[in-house]
């Protein structure tokens, strides 16, 4: 294995249209040591053929179905020869410094596991992600989204980052695992930090590491996709990942978790068909995520007080309003 050399996985499914973007800032990087593998979930919109003619020099791993963002990424993880691996969205534009910015805190501190980038949204600014956070019902979500980019510049220890544009130290995936598989889209990179904080890894957010993300741009935030993996994988984390006390210190905060989701998804946008087919095939899995959180829970290194500190209470200001903004507008 090459010292500090960084593998940069570029998942895509047809999304050849963001391709010549998104690799033209990775050949731009400060950051020398860096090798990018370019994994298709066998796209039909002629992407790889687009990158095996602009882009030579960049490894292309075309895959002969669709494994989704977890199973893609864990394919494209045999082709890495990285220290450390980081996983970039096709539809992402980095600045020159992102990689040198984004794997600093590594080289300095042994025990920093994740880096987590600064994401704007591409079309406003706003930011889309200032790192990850977990609530007390079991939901992760974008710190900071929505907010004004001059926010959030100080670089300090957050939950988890958004899979988007994050950098994982290779030691700590030996340790801890990858994506889960089962997740296949949407929740996985919550579930990693889960993990990872579970074992006593840190999390950095570093504000200089800097990316721009068409949000939403392969699959729409209310798409019946996205809410049907949504709400089938919320309950493979929390079942996965809690630990048996907190379990029962916040299961009032679950139970409004659910009965939200159910307003918000079911009641005011008509998911119905989504909502409950994801909740169905989530018990269809509780044998197989019963497993995993044996394995997952003997790894554990840390106290619930400590996990308690992470987690963003369910009466946090900014949480509020963002849900109540949400059913209000949709």
């Amino acid at each position: 294995m090459i010292s500090d050399l960084v593998s940069i996985i570029v998942l895509n499914w047809n999304g050849k249209r963001f391709l010549r973007e998104c690799l033209e800032s990775l050949c731009n990087q400060t950051y020398g040591e860096l090798e990018v593998i370019f994994v298709d979930n066998d796209s039909i919109d002629g992407s790889v053929d687009f990158v095996v003619e602009h882009f030579p020099f960049i490894r292309v791993v075309k895959l002969d179905q669709n494994y989704g963002f977890a199973g893609g990424n864990r394919k494209g993880l045999g082709y890495c020869k990285g220290d450390y691996i980081a996983l970039l969205n096709n539809d992402t534009r980095v600045e020159g410094k992102w990689l040198e910015n984004l794997v600093s805190p590594m080289i300095k501190d042994s025990s920093v596991g994740i880096c987590a980038s600064k994401l704007l949204v591409e079309a406003t600014g706003r930011i889309d992600s200032a790192g990850d956070v977990l609530t007390t019902w079991g939901v992760g979500f974008k710190r900071g989204c929505g907010g004004d980019p001059n926010l959030y510049l100080d670089e300090q220890n957050v939950f988890g980052a958004c899979a988007a544009a994050a950098l994982y130290r290779r030691t700590m995936l030996d340790d801890v695992g990858f994506l889960d598989e089962d997740f296949f889209f949407n929740d996985e990179d919550t579930d990693l930090n889960f993990r990872a904080q579970l074992a006593g890894w840190k999390c950095m957010f570093v504000p200089s590491a800097l990316v721009y993300h068409k949000v939403n741009a392969t699959i729409g935030n209310l798409s019946d996709l996205h809410v049907y993996y949504h709400v089938r994988n919320l309950e493979f984390l929390w079942l996965k990942n809690m630990p048996k006390e907190l379990m029962l210190r916040y299961a009032h905060h679950k139970v409004i978790q659910e009965l939200g989701s159910f307003l918000y998804l079911c009641v005011r946008h008509g998911k119905w068909d989504a909502f409950f087919k994801g909740k169905r095939d989530a018990l269809q899995f509780f044998p197989r995520m019963l497993k995993k959180r044996h394995e997952v829970q003997a790894k554990r290194r840390v106290t619930n007080d400590y996990l308690q500190k992470q987690f963003l209470p369910i009466w946090s200001t900014e949480l509020v309003k963002k849900k109540i903004r949400q059913f209000v507008f949709g």
